[in-house]
């Protein structure tokens, strides 16, 4: 039966091998799996090296089922985990996503048995500690996969590192643990003087891993489904580790409010969702009493009842669920007793020392006499004290009623004015509000966000604290002794602060001087008029300026504010009147004359509807303009020209229209292109418009319309468009190159975008980019500045490139540029010349002009640009004779014949074709692709002057003298891999053409060996060929025999009546050069009929029969001497 199955994994195993379809050689390797660990496991160990030589396949399937092959043989054996541990490290650097995910999900097995296996093991050889060494390294290298782009793959490294986590940390009488998970590893399993392993270190371990975990679990830049799995691991790992309980509380806390921004409304709920059902889970934990308060606050502010809350309670005394329902009813009976007096308690309490006293959680619960709730839990777990904690307990004395309200009014400021649905969808009521426990929780909230900005004392304390420890940890590093780091604090919790709240004064009406002042004076008013035997004086004339009082400045201003409300808003009585234009010119001229006030409020008003007030803001800008041109010479004739405000007026519109969403209406190019005058000002908001990814379009656009309206700035626009064709955005790049090409076929721009153009393609032969390349934005550009790279030569050239095929002339100074620079610059050229050549195709003039005229050191270039123009079209008869000429006449490098081989005759490749195979392998395979039509587009159909039969042929015929044989080998290989098209009857056709040549060719016997090597179906033909090679007398040929006796070796027993016809002395001569073919002839004989061995000779059956190792003189093989030291195999 064993024998059996070896002989089904066998051919299981070579037909995996085979190229076939993935999806059945899968299906064999899970046969094989099947049968080597189900069946009879046994057999491991004889084809384990033959299964892991699958890890290297092309194939990504097949590689993940080695892994699953891998891990379920580590189940059935953990000693084979030494002898896997180096495929294991090779699969996690996989290209394939898909396959490092599958390693990683198995790797959580494979490490979870390797410490258990270990725990029990007294093994301690080198190879068992190398093996856990090279482990260590895999666990490393599957938490870094916590960075990597995709979120698949970052799913499976959070559940690795949860179980980390679990295996490399004790249990507890709290733990609850599965019972699918009841048999696996804990370090309560580990012996402290094991061999290998060291159970503090990996405690440490667990503990860094699960930090790093939560810390995960808190960043910002998480997808939904990333945060999801990695609530659910630290839920998990809390409810199997108790010890963890108080990290994983605050790490919620921090995430309710410290939600990741890349989330969209329906993830936010979702998440929120995920958060409830996790609290609720661990509220469930024995190990929760102590984190209840907190846990409860956190439920009520995601919307869970109080019937949830107290479902989910640990079940056991009933003690704090009676508890919790008297709370309740206590806030209940004290919610309506909330008034005036409620204030005053609480700025009485808070101008002492803060709330303290007992903490009450939103859920009812309360805390312990003397304590809050942060403070219950810091103080139960010192060592878990962190800087939210601290920060939190610093806040507690400091949320005053009247900070909190400073805080909401200041948050009103940046409030929306339309409630956000999602906040909607889930804000649910604050329950208990004021109460100390809700203040807690405040606070903790806070903490929380301060902590994650990097602000609060907790933040500060354990920031201090780490450079501290960091400089004790060098002084011990140093071998210094550190005598003061003992006063450094590291447990324990830390006092709280709170700051008393300072006493505003009392704000004093001035009500009662006002009318102290009012009944002073008009009791002396009376008292004037009725004192008897006072003079009268004589009447002065009335004057008006005697009548008013003078109007103070804040009075005048609201009065002329008011004003000009009114006039703005009487559009619509205006219209009717038919006196708009007026209106217009009031408007304008006010705002033009006024300060700051009326433009402000004037900019508002056109900036509420700007598509219906547009012409309101053109007819202020020329209003400007005429004031800056000192026209209305009646307010001031001896005014200069001052155009500070035209300036500020004009680039205070662009700025707000540019930063439209919409800019489909164009306001923004009329504006500019309707202006009066266009300043610097206004030039640099062009320009940063332009640069914006998102409106560069619009931007171009709008420097065009410039370019042909103002004949006056023409150049100045022209140069800045230009300048932007070498910009470092694609986007913007793109958009300005196009705007330059349509005003190219305009007469009148044609050469100064040439000029322009071929200046910076000038610039690659400088030692250095020019300062132009960069122009205003070096300080932010990403280039270096004094050498060239690849992105700096790229940003010269697009222009000219994007010119070519619109003025084929261009194609010279290129080429005389490229004679000029180094290397790395020539390289760059060749990459970007494929769409520019391509727009000019072979058939243009210039460049048929180019290849005529190749100028020295441009070789390489105009090889290219052939080569791109025959890529996947045949070359045109008059660039093969321009490629001919000058590869007679001037270039005698055959590389310049290859991109128009398909246009020569066969002769003439032929006779380039030992030259052609001395190239490098990449040159010699693009010969081939190029001869066989492995790279001809599928429109246009290939045609090669020479056969793909000829093309062997040819190669064969290679003299010694012309080539080496190993060269020729290489490239008839080259051939033999091109299985589409040398198919059996191209090669049929091959070997029958060259038995006919004489004398045959060296390399004939291995053309047919590696024929039927790739066709086991011709095993019929090679027997005929063999035939006419025994007519042939090929044993006068040393190289073609020796491949006659490996074929007849390789085609047994069909050789066997083909070896019966040889003569006697070379019949002699395969038995004693094959030995094993002596065996099977004897018994194909005596399988004979009697007629059939009677027509044997016996000169043949003696032959056969004779053991002899040596051969008599008179029979020896005759051979020919070759003329060539090449090497002899095959």
């Amino acid at each position: 039966m064993s024998e059996n199955i070896q002989e089904t994994i066998v051919e299981l195993i070579n037909q995996a091998s085979l190229y076939g379809k993935d999806t059945v050689r899968v299906q064999h390797l899970r046969h094989v799996q099947e049968l080597i660990l189900r069946k009879d496991p046994s057999l491991l160990d004889n084809f384990l090296e033959e299964v892991l030589g699958f890890q290297s396949d092309k194939s990504p399937e097949v590689r993940k089922t080695i892994i699953s092959f891998i891990e379920e043989a580590c189940q059935h054996d953990p000693e084979v985990i030494v002898k896997v541990i180096d495929s294991l490290q090779l699969l996690l650097y996989d290209d394939n996503i898909l396959v490092q995910k599958k390693l990683v999900v198995s790797m959580i097995t494979i490490y979870r048995l390797t410490l258990k296996w270990l725990s029990k093991s007294r093994l301690s050889d080198e190879n068992v500690r190398s093996m856990w060494k090279s482990m260590a390294n895999v666990k490393n290298s599957i938490i870094t996969k916590l960075d990597s782009d995709n979120d698949g793959l970052r799913t499976v490294a959070i559940k690795f590192i949860e179980m980390l986590a679990l295996v490399l940390s004790r249990r507890s009488q709290d733990s609850i643990i599965p019972a699918s998970n009841e048999q696996d590893f804990s370090l309560n399993l580990l012996q402290e003087d094991h061999r290998i392993l060291c159970r503090n270190k990996l405690e440490q371990e667990g503990k860094d891993v699960m930090e790093k975990l939560l810390e995960f679990t808190l960043s910002q830049h998480l997808s939904s489904v990333n945060l999801i799995a990695a609530m659910g691991a630290i839920a998990n790992i809390a409810r199997q580790r108790p010890d963890y309980m108080s990290r994983v509380v605050q790490t919620f806390e921090a995430l309710q409010v410290n939600l990741p921004p890349t989330l969209v409304d329906s993830q936010v709920s979702s998440v929120r969702k995920i958060i409830k059902l996790k609290l609720l889970s661990l509220l469930k934990h024995p190990a929760s009493l102590d984190f209840q308060p907190q846990i409860t606050t956190l439920l009520t502010d995601l919307g869970a009842t109080q019937a949830e809350v107290l479902k989910h309670l640990p079940k056991g005394p009933t003690e704090p669920k009676r508890k919790l329902t008297l709370s309740n009813n206590e806030i209940n009976a004290k919610k309506s007793k909330l008034s005036t007096d409620d204030v005053h308690m609480f700025d009485k309490d808070d101008s002492n020392s803060g709330i303290s006293g007992k903490g009450i959680s939103p859920g009812g619960a309360h805390g312990s006499s003397g304590s809050s709730t942060s403070t219950h839990s810091s103080s139960s777990h010192p060592q878990h004290q962190t800087a939210i904690d601290i920060t939190a307990a610093d806040l507690v004395g400091k949320l005053s009623i009247g900070n909190v309200v400073d805080l909401v009014l200041v948050s009103m400021l940046h409030l929306p004015e339309k409630m956000p649905a999602s906040f909607q969808s889930t804000y649910t009521p604050i329950a208990a509000a004021g109460t100390p426990a809700q203040i807690e929780h405040l606070a903790r909230l806070l903490g929380a966000q301060l902590t994650a900005a990097g602000y609060g004392k907790g933040y500060e304390l354990m920031k201090s604290q780490q450079q501290v420890k960091t400089s004790v940890d060098n002084d011990m590093d140093d071998g210094k002794l550190v005598s003061n780091s003992a006063g450094v604090a590291r447990d324990g919790a830390y006092p709280s602060s709170s700051a008393d709240v300072e006493s505003k004064p009392n704000v004093l009406s001035a009500g009662d001087n006002e009318s102290n002042d009012m009944l002073s004076t008009t009791a002396g008013l009376t008292t004037m008029s009725t004192i008897p035997g006072v003079q009268q004086k004589k009447m002065k004339p009335f004057k008006l300026a005697d009548a008013i009082k003078p109007i103070e400045y804040d009075e005048m201003q609201r009065m002329s504010t008011d004003s000009f409300y009114r006039i703005l808003n009487s559009e619509d009585v205006c219209e009717t009147a038919g006196v708009g234009h007026v209106r217009k010119k009031t408007m304008t001229s006010l705002v033009c004359l006024s300060e700051r006030s009326f433009r402000d409020i004037y900019e508002d008003y056109i900036f509420a509807e700007v598509r219906k007030r547009y012409d309101l803001a053109f007819a202020w800008l020329y209003q400007e303009y005429v004031y800056a041109n000192g026209y209305l010479s009646i307010l001031d004739p001896n005014k200069r020209k001052d155009f500070t405000k035209y300036d500020d007026t004009l680039c205070r519109l662009l700025d707000y229209l540019q930063e439209k969403p919409d800019q489909r209406d164009g306001l923004f190019s009329r504006l500019l292109t309707s202006a009066p005058l266009i300043t610097d000002n206004a030039l640099l908001v062009l320009k940063r418009y332009c640069q914006d990814e998102n409106r560069c379009q619009f931007g171009m656009n709008t420097l065009r319309d410039l370019v042909f309206r103002r004949v006056n700035m023409r150049e100045k626009f022209l140069d800045i468009l230009l300048d932007f064709t070498h910009n470092e955005n694609n986007s913007v790049r793109s958009n300005a190159i196009r705007i330059a090409k349509s005003l190219y076929e305009k007469e009148d721009f044609r050469q100064s975008i040439e000029r322009h153009a071929l200046k910076f393609l000038k610039h690659l032969t400088a030692s250095q980019p020019p300062e132009a390349l960069f122009g205003e934005d070096k300080k932010t550009s990403t280039i270096p500045a004094d050498t060239w790279t690849e992105e700096s030569i790229r940003l010269c050239l697009p222009l000219y490139l994007n010119l070519m095929p619109l003025n084929h002339q261009l194609i010279q100074p290129l080429a005389t540029v490229y004679t000029a620079v180094n290397g790395d610059i020539k390289r760059v050229i060749s990459r970007v010349l494929e769409i520019p050549v391509r727009g000019m195709g072979m058939n243009s003039p210039e460049l048929l002009k180019l290849v005529e005229n190749c100028p020295k050191g441009a070789e390489t270039l105009v090889t290219r640009i052939i080569s791109i123009l025959t890529e996947q079209t045949a070359p045109s008869p008059a660039l093969v004779e321009k490629v001919r000429d000058l590869y007679q006449k001037r270039v005698s490098d055959v590389r310049f014949l290859i991109p128009v081989l398909t246009g020569l005759e066969k002769r003439e490749i032929i006779s380039a074709l030992p030259k052609l195979i001395k190239q490098s392998p990449p040159v010699v395979k693009e010969v081939f692709n190029r001869l066989l039509g492995l790279n001809a587009s599928p429109e246009a159909p290939h045609t090669s002057p020479i056969l793909p039969f000829e093309l062997l042929v040819a190669l064969h015929q290679i003299s010694p003298e012309e080539c080496e044989l190993k060269t020729v080998m290489n490239a008839t290989t080259l051939c033999f891999n091109e299985r589409t098209i040398y198919t059996h009857n191209v090669l049929a056709i091959v070997i029958q053409q060259l038995v006919d040549i004489n004398p045959i060719p060296v390399l004939f016997m291995r053309t047919v060996l590696q024929a039927l090597s790739f066709y086991p179906k011709m095993v019929g033909f090679v027997m005929n060929i063999l035939q006419r090679l025994i007519t042939k007398q090929a044993w006068k040929q040393a190289r073609i025999w020796e491949g006659f006796i490996k074929c007849c070796q390789k085609t047994r027993p069909h050789s066997f009546p083909l070896l019966i016809r040889l003569p006697p002395p070379q019949l002699k001569h395969v038995l004693q050069t094959a030995p094993e073919l002596r065996e099977g002839l004897i018994r194909h004989i005596r399988s004979m009929s009697a007629p059939q061995r009677s027509s044997i000779p016996s000169s043949i059956l003696s032959v056969i029969e004779d053991n002899s190792e040596t051969v008599s003189p008179e029979i020896r093989i005759q051979t020919i001497p070759t003329t060539t030291s090449a090497p002899t195999e095959q």
